[in-house]
């Protein structure tokens, strides 16, 4: 699995977390060579990007929201992801700004 920028996610990530790439690197079972390799944008697999989110309590769709072409079609399945996630209060809240936000726009 490789997307251009998400070894620079993971990077900010573990650098804003205060996290050095060797404990990162040994808190999910790889070398810290690999972890670095992963940074700079190497291929990994499902289950090593699945470690890297649960080390940092973090969804996958999280690390890989800024990584991915989002157009079109993508647009409204992350949206429609991002609000299956939410309870019903958080989705209440999102809605009423999206209605101020369209009254604004007019």
């Amino acid at each position: 699995m490789k997307f251009p920028n998400l070894g620079k996610k993971i990077k900010n990530e573990r650098i804003k977390r205060g996290i050095t790439q060797q404990r990162l690197a040994e808190k999910i079972d790889i070398s810290t060579n690999f972890m670095s390799l992963i940074e700079n944008g190497r291929n990994m697999s499902v289950e090593t990007l699945i470690k890297i989110a649960d080390a940092f309590s973090v969804s996958v769709d999280y690390l890989l929201s800024d990584t991915m072409d989002i157009s079109g079609d993508n647009i409204s399945a992350q949206i429609s992801y991002n609000l299956s996630t939410l309870n019903d209060d958080e989705k209440l809240f999102f809605l009423n700004m999206i209605k101020q936000y369209k009254n604004i726009e007019r």
